[in-house]
C-alpha cells in the first residue's frame, strides 16, 4: 500500500484529573480531529481514473466499490505474429496482434472478491466470471501473508520482486489487446471487502484501530478512504454522516448526536449573570441568510448505474444563491442520497443560529455533544465549552434534523453495457455449393457460430490439417444471424417448382434471433437461402410458433445442384447465408482440408477450452452439377442414341436462352453401365451424347441403367441414371 495509517490520537488519560482540564482535553481532540481543511482527502475523480503514477494513493475500499486502481506492474507490448494466404501464386498477409500483461492495485485493506471489470466503460468480465477477451486473471487479497505473484516472480526475478503484502491486487497473463486498439484499457473492477453494508462507525473503527469508538447511523453500500491524514480519510464520511464528537466519563467517541443520549433541560443548570452588560447576557447569534447556500448538491456513487456518479440536490431554507457540492466517495443509492441531502440542507440551516449561555461550574456536567433543550421546547447540540474562571461558556447550536428516512428519488437513466450470462457456443462447418461466377477452384467451407444468448461475442478458429498437426489461425468468426436445426424431419420435394407441401421447423441457438418472411420476386432473385446440412434452399414465409422456433414454408428446394441432398432427420445443421458476419474458410487451407482427414478447432472469444468439428470433405463447389433431361431414343438400326443436357456450376441463370457457361477448362463426360457388363463400356465423350449399337445393346442384362457423369476440373459430378433395358 502506497498510504500507511498511522496513529494520529493517543490513548485518554483514564479519570477526571479535574473538571477544567477535561474540558481542555475534550477540545484538543476536536480540534485535532476536526480542524479546518488544510490537504484534500480523495476526490471522486481519482477513483474512476487509472494511473500509474509513482506514489499514488491506494485507498482502504469498504463495502462493495468500483475503482480504477493504479497500474504496479506490467511487461511491454507482447507481439504475435500471424501469416495467411500466399498459395498458388498470391501475395500473402501478415497480421500482428499484441497483449500485454500487468498487475492493478486496487485495495490497501483485504478484499473479499473481485466481481465485473469494465475496459473503456464496457464489460471486460461480467457477474458471471466469462472474460471478453482472452487472458489469464487471478487476484491477491492483499492479506499480509499472501505469496508473490509466479508471473512477476518470472519476470522481476524471484529475489527483487515484492509480493505488494497489505495491498489487495489483480494481475492480467496476456490481455489481448486488439478489440481496444492496441493499447491498454482504462480498467476499472467492482471490489466487495465486506459482506454486509457499512457505516461510517465500522470505517473509522477500522482506521482508528479500535472496536468501540466510532459510530454510525447511515447505511453506505461502499467506501473509499484516502487521504494524508486519518481525518482526511473519516471527515467526508463523517459529516455527511452527522458524525460528532461526543465526551463523557468514559471517554471521548465519534457518534451521531442522536447517539448522546436523551436531551438534558438547560433549566436545570443555573446561569451565572453578573449584570446587564452585553458580555454578561444569553448571547443569541444568526448568521445573515447570504452566508448560508442556496442549495446542497451531494454526489455519490450509483450502484443503479454500475457505480457511476449520481447526484442529489436539496434547496437550503432561506439560503443564499451560493450551491456547496459534497463530494462524498460513497456507495448509496438514490432515496438514500436524496435523504442525505435533505438532512445536510437542514443541518446548513440550522447551523446559521448559534446561543452562548454562560452557566456554573455545574455545566461541565454537560460534555460536548450532547443535546440541550430548552424551556421553549427547542433542542440544541453543545458544540463548544470555555472555562472562565468559575463560569462555563456553553456555545449551542441548533439541533433539528431529519429523521434518517429514505425519499423518493431517481437514479438517472442507467446506461449499462450488458452483462449477459454464459452463453452456450456453437460453431459447424458446411460445404457449400458454387453459387455464382466464377467457378470455384477449393471446397468452399463456411464457419458459422452463435451461442444461446447476446452476449456470445464470436469464436476464434485454427484449421488442423491432420492428427497431430499444427492449428493454423483462420481468424475468428461472429455471431450468426441465424444458426441451429431442425426440430422435425424435412421430406424431399421438388426442385423444379415451389415446394408448397413440405415447411422447415427450426430451432434457433439463440432465442433473439428472427426471420422474415420475402415476397416472391426477393425470393426469385435470391434471398433468403439457406443450408440444411447439404441442402442450399430459400423460404418465402417464415412464422414464429415458439421461442426460437421457426416454421419455414414456400421453399424453393435443391438450389445450386444440391437435389440430391433433399432428405433431412431432425437435428440437421440449419444456417441463413444472407448474413455477412459467417466465415469463410481461405481457399490455401480450404484444399488441404478437402481430404477428410481436417478438423477445426474453436474456442470462444476470451474462453481457452478449445472443440472441433469434422471438416466435410465432400466439396461440393467443386462438382459440376448433375446432368438433367436424359433422353434414349432408338436410332432405327437397333441400338440407342443418348442425349442429355448439362448444367454449370459457374452460372445457374439461363441469360442467351442458348446455353450456359462451361464453368470447366474443357467437356469431357463419363459414361458407364450399372451394373457394370464386361466387354461393353465405359465410354468418354467430349460432348452430351452417345451411341450404342444393337449388338451392345442386344447383350445387355434386364433392369441395365446407364450412369452419366460429367467430368471437371477437380470432381466428378453425381450421375444421372437412365434405363436402358
Amino acid at each position: 500500500m502506497a498510504t500507511l495509517v498511522l496513529t494520529v490520537v493517543g490513548g485518554i488519560v483514564g479519570g477526571p484529573v479535574g473538571a477544567a482540564i477535561g474540558a481542555a482535553v475534550g477540545q484538543q481532540i476536536d480540534a485535532q480531529i476536526f480542524k479546518p481543511k488544510g490537504r484534500e482527502g480523495p476526490r471522486l475523480a481519482d477513483l474512476k481514473i487509472q494511473a500509474s503514477t509513482y506514489g499514488q494513493q491506494i485507498p482502504q475500499l469498504f463495502g462493495t466499490m468500483r475503482v480504477a486502481g493504479s497500474v504496479i506492474w506490467a511487461t511491454d507490448l507482447i507481439e504475435r505474429r500471424n501469416k495467411r494466404g500466399g498459395g498458388k501464386g498470391r501475395p500473402s498477409t501478415t497480421e500482428y496482434s499484441y497483449a500485454v500483461s500487468l498487475a492493478v492495485a486496487l485495495s490497501s485493506r483485504p478484499i473479499r472478491r473481485i466481481g465485473r471489470i469494465w475496459a473503456d466503460g464496457n464489460l471486460l468480465r461480467g457477474s458471471s466470471g466469462t472474460f471478453q477477451e482472452r487472458c489469464i486473471f487471478r487476484w491477491h487479497n492483499g492479506s499480509e501473508d499472501q505469496a508473490v505473484d509466479p508471473l512477476i516472480a518470472s519476470a522481476l526475478g524471484i529475489a527483487s520482486v515484492s509480493a505488494f503484502r497489505g495491498c489487495a491486487y489483480a494481475v492480467f497473463e496476456e490481455l489481448e489487446l486488439g478489440t481496444f486498439g492496441n493499447r491498454i484499457p482504462s480498467l476499472t473492477f467492482e471490489v466487495e471487502a465486506d459482506a454486509a453494508g457499512i457505516d461510517a462507525g465500522m470505517v473509522g473503527n477500522s482506521l482508528f484501530g479500535e472496536t468501540a469508538r466510532c459510530d454510525g447511523e447511515w447505511p453506505f453500500t461502499g467506501y473509499a478512504a484516502s487521504g494524508d491524514r486519518l481525518r482526511d480519510a473519516l471527515a467526508p464520511l463523517f459529516e455527511a454522516d452527522g458524525v460528532r464528537l461526543l465526551s463523557g466519563p468514559d471517554g471521548w467517541r465519534l457518534a451521531p448526536t442522536a447517539a448522546a443520549g436523551e436531551p438534558l433541560a438547560l433549566a436545570d443548570f443555573r446561569e451565572a449573570r453578573r449584570g446587564d452588560a452585553p458580555g454578561d447576557r444569553t448571547q443569541h447569534r444568526r448568521a445573515p441568510l447570504s452566508s448560508l447556500p442556496g442549495t446542497i448538491r451531494l454526489r455519490h456513487y450509483e450502484p443503479e448505474r454500475d457505480y457511476q456518479l449520481g447526484q442529489q440536490t436539496s434547496q437550503v431554507a432561506g439560503g443564499g444563491v451560493r450551491e456547496e457540492r459534497i463530494d462524498l466517495p460513497a456507495v448509496l443509492p438514490a432515496p438514500s442520497a436524496r435523504a442525505l441531502a435533505q438532512r445536510l440542507a437542514a443541518a446548513a440551516a440550522d447551523g446559521r443560529e448559534t446561543l452562548v449561555w454562560r452557566a456554573d461550574l455545574a455545566a461541565l456536567a454537560l460534555t460536548v455533544g450532547h443535546v440541550i433543550a430548552l424551556a421553549d421546547g427547542s433542542r440544541w447540540r453543545l458544540a463548544g465549552r470555555t472555562v472562565r474562571g468559575s463560569d462555563i461558556l456553553l456555545e449551542l447550536r441548533r439541533h433539528a434534523p431529519l429523521p434518517a428516512a429514505d425519499l423518493p428519488a431517481e437514479p438517472g437513466v442507467p446506461v449499462r453495457a450488458p452483462d449477459w450470462p454464459d452463453a452456450i457456443g456453437t460453431v459447424r462447418l458446411f460445404d457449400l455449393p458454387n453459387m455464382g461466377s466464377p467457378a470455384a477452384s477449393a471446397p468452399r467451407l463456411l464457419v458459422a457460430g452463435a451461442g444461446s444468448n447476446d452476449g456470445w461475442r464470436g469464436a476464434d478458429c485454427w484449421l488442423v490439417a491432420s492428427a497431430g498437426a499444427e492449428p493454423i489461425p483462420v481468424g475468428a468468426v461472429r455471431p450468426a444471424a441465424a444458426l441451429g436445426q431442425l426440430a422435425l424431419p424435412l421430406a424431399a420435394g421438388s426442385d423444379c417448382l415451389f415446394d408448397l407441401l413440405n415447411s422447415v421447423e427450426v430451432q434457433l441457438v439463440n432465442p433473439a434471433m428472427t426471420l422474415e418472411s420475402v415476397s416472391d420476386a426477393a425470393l426469385l432473385g435470391g434471398a433468403n437461402r439457406a443450408m440444411v446440412d447439404g441442402e442450399l434452399l430459400q423460404f418465402g414465409i417464415a412464422e414464429v410458433v415458439g421461442s426460437g422456433r421457426w416454421r419455414l414454408s414456400r421453399l424453393l428446394r435443391g438450389r445450386a445442384g444440391t437435389e440430391r441432398e433433399m432428405t433431412h432427420s431432425a437435428g440437421a445443421s440449419f444456417v441463413l447465408l444472407d448474413d455477412p458476419a459467417l466465415l469463410t474458410l481461405p481457399e490455401a487451407l480450404a484444399g488441404p482440408a478437402e481430404g477428410g482427414a481436417a478438423t477445426l478447432e474453436w474456442a470462444p472469444r476470451g474462453g481457452t477450452t478449445l472443440a472441433d468439428v469434422d471438416v466435410p470433405a465432400t466439396g461440393r463447389a467443386l462438382r459440376p452439377l448433375t446432368p438433367v433431361h436424359g433422353q434414349v431414343r432408338a436410332d432405327g438400326a437397333g441400338g440407342v442414341t443418348i442425349g442429355w443436357v448439362r448444367r454449370s456450376r459457374a452460372d445457374a441463370e439461363w441469360r442467351d436462352h442458348v446455353d450456359q457457361p462451361l464453368g470447366e477448362s474443357h467437356e469431357a463426360w463419363r459414361i458407364a453401365l450399372s451394373p457394370p457388363v464386361p466387354g461393353i463400356g465405359p465410354w468418354e465423350s467430349a460432348s452430351p451424347t452417345l451411341d450404342i449399337g444393337a449388338a451392345e445393346l442386344a447383350v445387355l442384362p434386364p433392369g441395365c441403367t446407364i450412369e452419366i457423369r460429367q467430368a471437371g476440373d477437380f470432381a466428378l459430378s453425381s450421375p444421372l441414371s437412365l434405363p436402358l433395358t
